[in-house]
């Protein structure tokens, strides 16, 4: 799937209920409240982080291009919508296999490990002992260091190119996707691809080609997961999110379990409130124990539920002229549990377009 047709996919969820920056902060992951609550609120787990060191030049020029084919529009307002061809082509696409709010980035760290590893044994193979690394972090240099000691002890390289193979071919992938896969890696001999390289040599565009690794990898780490092998659990080895809160939004989950509110952890921790608002709708999204009802009342709760769904919205300015008794915090919460405490988790297929979510996921 190319980048344009992500970006195509995500706008689908967001239709018509968000500026396309929205769609800009879920690929680069950020851990803001609002893109946290997007994701969780629009089924867009699988691009969440899917590219963090995506440029605005780079999404901009593929946000003009779905613009200037007619596929989305802007409102005066400048959310983004889909247009009927839009909304044709959307449907027509394949569901993608991002695995993005659970990689988060990671994938790039096995890579990391696995083409040093390989790098490594090429030349060792061949009775190299001196070369340059293809990878200069020393967190990655030792974490393959310490594999050569443990799982990699004795083994050649037919042994671990066997091992690849075997669980590349599991997964499905065409050939095609695979070779361009691999051509990123480096032996003894020979070089990794670079992207530029790799673009002319397939004559598809670098973001594709980025688009088409990422996704290639997630599948890839899926497999692992579900077949996992000496040497390819021990490169994957922490990859995967083990908490969906970030550091700072645990501390404020730990502080609120031993009985502090919100201004005493804000005056603790020295954050404005507002940053502490943002721990808490990233809590009510990810914690299933989350008590809503210690912060709003059960039947203003029932309330916006039944609001969003009657409007068929989660735009909070709709929702707050609807409840100008409710704090905006207080429904940003209410909105991040939806489909939390009914016991469902509202995990259809993620990486299909459709309409914004009903429930919520198990995170």
């Amino acid at each position: 799937m190319s980048f344009d047709d992500i970006l195509l996919n995500i706008i689908s969820r967001i239709d018509g209920e968000r500026y396309k920056h929205a769609a800009f902060h879920l690929m680069n992951g950020k851990r803001s409240g609002q893109t946290l609550q997007d994701t969780e609120y629009y089924r867009l787990h699988p691009f969440f982080g899917m590219l963090p060191s995506l440029r605005a030049n780079d999404f901009d020029l593929a946000y003009r291009r779905l613009l200037a084919t007619g596929l989305i529009a802007e409102k005066e307002d400048g959310t983004v919508f889909l247009s009927g061809a839009g909304i044709k082509k959307a449907s027509s696409l394949e569901p993608v296999r991002l695995n993005g709010w659970v990689y988060r980035g990671m994938e790039r760290l096995f890579f990391a490990r696995l083409a040093l590893a390989i790098q490594t044994v090429s030349h060792l193979s061949a009775g190299d002992r001196v070369f340059m690394p293809i990878t200069a972090d020393p967190a990655v240099q030792r974490d393959v260091k310490n594999l050569f000691s443990t799982v990699l002890r004795g083994r050649n390289s037919e042994d671990l190119a066997l091992e690849i193979r075997s669980s590349l071919e599991a997964t499905g992938m065409e050939d095609g996707r695979l070779s361009r896969l691999v051509a990123r890696l480096t032996g003894k001999g020979m070089s990794g691809m670079t992207w530029h390289q790799l673009s002319e040599w397939t004559g598809m565009s670098e973001m594709d080609l980025k688009v088409e690794w990422v996704e290639s990898l997630h599948i890839w780490l899926d497999a692992i997961e579900k077949r996992p092998t000496p040497m390819l659990a021990a490169l994957s080895k922490g990859v995967r999110t083990e908490s969906p809160l970030t550091g700072s939004a645990k501390k404020t989950a730990e502080l609120y379990r031993t009985g502090l509110g919100m201004d005493q952890i804000a005056k603790q921790r020295n954050l404005k409130i507002s940053t502490i608002e943002d721990h808490f709708v990233e809590i009510a999204i990810n914690d299933p124990a989350f008590q809503l009802r210690n912060f709003a009342a059960p039947e203003d709760i029932t309330a916006v539920k039944n609001e969003a769904s009657r409007l068929a919205t989660r735009k909070l300015s709709v929702l707050k002229k609807s409840f100008p008794g409710l704090s905006y915090f207080q429904l940003r919460l209410i909105l991040a549990r939806l489909g939390k405490e009914d016991g469902t988790d509202g995990h259809d297929d993620p990486g299909k377009p459709g309409q914004p979510a009903e429930t919520g996921h198990r995170i």
